[in-house]
C-alpha cells in the first residue's frame, strides 16, 4: 500500500513515453478500499497520462466502493469513501463520459475505442447484483450492445474485472476467482462473436482460451496487479491482419529502497513471505487438542526439510529438494502459480514429488472429487493440481501470439 502510489506514477511515466502506446485500459480495482483521497490521487495521474495523448478506458469493481480505511502506523482508521453512484462522474473522462451506451444499474457500459473497434466494458462487481455475477437482465443489456455494434460493422470485444475463464485450473473451484456460472458466460460472449476479453482480479499472469460447444472461441488474457508481485504489465498490438501480440512488461525500478534487489525480486519475496505467514496463521488459535496440534504443526512446519516431510509420508523425494526448508516450497510454488508459466511441469523435480504424493494419496482424492463435480463437469483432482504448477499449454501466460477471426 505505501509503494502504490511510486509504482502507479512510475509505470504511467513510461506508458506516456511509449509512442507505440495509444490506448491504455484498467479493468477494475482502481482503489485498494474506495477510499475518496485515493481515487482523487489516482484520478490526478490518469489526467496526466491523458496529456502525452493516450485515450484512457477504466471501469470500477468491488475495491472502488463501499466501506473505506486507511492506516495510521499500525492502527486501522475509518476513511471518508466513495460511493457507487458517483464513480461514473470521477471517472467522466476515463470512457464513461463518451459511451455510446450506460447500464445504470451496474455502470456497464461501450466504447468506441478506434474507428470500428469497441469496447464492451462489464462491471460485475455493483451494488444491484450478486458479487462477480451476470445475471439475466445484464446479460440481455450487453447481448443488445454486441448486437449493435455488428449492425454498425463494428468488431467488439471485452474487459471485465472478473475472469471469465479461471486463470489456473483450481481455480474452478474457487467461488471468488472468477465471474459466476463462468462456463455460460464465456459460452455467451463466444458465440455472440466476443472472442477477446481482458481481465484482472486475481492478481495472476494468465492468458487461457475456452471453445463452446459451437466452436466458438474465447480468449482471456488476465493481467495481475499493478502494485504487487509479479510486478508486471502488458502491452497488446493488434495488426492489420488480426495478429494479436501479447507482451509482458516489468515494472521498472520506482525509487523505493529494495536493498540491492529488482523489482521483481523484491516483489517476489514480499508475496513469498505473505503466503507463509498465511500458512503460519492458519496454525494458530483454537482450543484444547486443536490448539495443541495446531501448535505441533507450526513447530514442524517452521523446521522441516521436504525431504523430513517426504520420509513421514512415505514418499520419495528427489535429490535437490531433499534439503530444501518446506516453507520456502510451499512460498515458491504458490508464487510461481500467480507468475504465469508455471515451471513445474512433467520432469522436474517438484512435479515429481507433488506427483508421488497425489498418488499415495489417491484413496482420498477419489472421494473428494464427486462433491466437488458440478454441472456435468467431472473434476480429476489430481490433474486439476498438477497442472495448476505446470502450465500445459502451448502458449505463454506472459508471451503469446494469436490470429482473430
Amino acid at each position: 500500500m505505501k509503494e502504490s502510489s511510486a509504482i502507479t506514477k512510475t509505470t504511467f511515466k513510461r506508458l506516456a513515453e511509449d509512442k507505440e502506446t495509444d490506448i491504455v485500459i484498467i479493468p477494475g480495482d482502481l482503489t485498494k478500499n474506495g477510499e475518496l483521497e485515493s481515487h482523487k490521487s489516482f484520478i490526478k495521474e490518469l489526467y496526466k497520462l491523458k496529456e502525452s495523448g493516450k485515450k484512457i478506458f477504466v471501469i470500477t469493481a468491488g475495491h472502488d466502493y463501499g466501506n473505506s480505511f486507511a492506516f495510521k502506523n499500525d492502527e486501522k482508521i475509518e476513511v471518508e469513501g466513495a460511493d457507487f453512484e458517483a464513480l461514473p462522474e470521477m471517472y467522466k473522462d476515463f470512457g464513461y463520459g463518451n459511451a455510446i451506451a450506460f447500464d445504470e444499474p451496474t455502470h456497464s457500459y461501450v466504447a468506441e475505442i478506434a474507428e470500428g473497434i469497441r469496447m464492451l466494458g462489464i462491471c460485475c462487481d455493483s451494488p444491484n447484483q450478486p458479487k462477480g455475477a451476470i445475471d439475466e437482465r445484464h446479460m440481455a443489456w450487453a447481448k443488445a450492445q454486441i448486437d449493435k455494434a455488428k449492425a454498425d460493422g463494428c468488431s467488439i470485444f471485452a474487459i471485465c474485472h472478473y475472469p471469465i475463464i479461471p486463470s489456473v485450473p483450481v481455480f474452478d473451484l474457487v467461488g471468488d476467482a472468477k465471474i459466476k456460472e463462468w462456463r455460460m458466460v464465456a459460452s455467451f460472449l463466444a458465440d455472440n462473436g466476443v472472442e477477446l476479453v481482458l481481465t484482472g482480479h486475481m492478481h495472476i499472469q494468465s492468458i487461457n482460451e475456452f471453445h463452446s460447444e459451437k466452436g466458438n472461441r474465447l480468449i482471456d488474457i488476465c493481467t495481475s496487479c499493478l502494485a504487487g508481485c509479479p510486478a508486471k504489465y502488458r502491452k497488446i498490438t493488434v495488426n492489420e491482419s488480426s495478429q494479436m501480440k501479447v507482451e509482458t512488461i516489468d515494472i521498472e525500478d520506482f525509487g523505493w529502497d529494495m536493498q540491492g534487489l529488482t523489482v521483481q525480486e523484491y516483489c517476489y519475496n514480499q508475496f513469498k513471505n505473505a503466503i507463509v505467514v498465511r500458512v503460519y496463521n492458519a496454525l494458530k488459535g483454537g482450543k484444547g487438542i486443536v490448539k495443541h496440534l495446531k501448535k505441533l504443526g507450526m513447530e514442524f512446519i517452521s523446521t522441516a526439510t521436504v525431504g523430513k516431510l517426504g520420509r513421514i509420508l512415505f514418499i520419495k523425494v528427489p535429490q535437490p529438494l531433499r534439503k530444501k526448508k518446506l516453507t520456502d516450497f510451499i512460498g515458491e510454488t504458490g508464487v510461481n502459480i500467480f507468475l504465469g508459466d508455471m515451471p513445474y511441469t512433467e520432469g522436474t523435480p517438484e512435479f515429481d514429488v507433488m506427483s508421488r504424493f497425489f498418488k499415495n494419496f489417491s484413496f482420498i482424492t477419489k472421494k473428494i472429487e464427486p462433491k466437488l463435480s458440478k454441472d456435468g463437469v467431472k473434476i480429476d483432482l489430481t490433474d486439476m493440481l498438477l497442472n495448476t504448477v505446470g502450465n500445459n499449454k502451448p502458449y505463454s501466460d506472459n508471451n503469446a501470439e494469436f490470429i482473430l477471426k
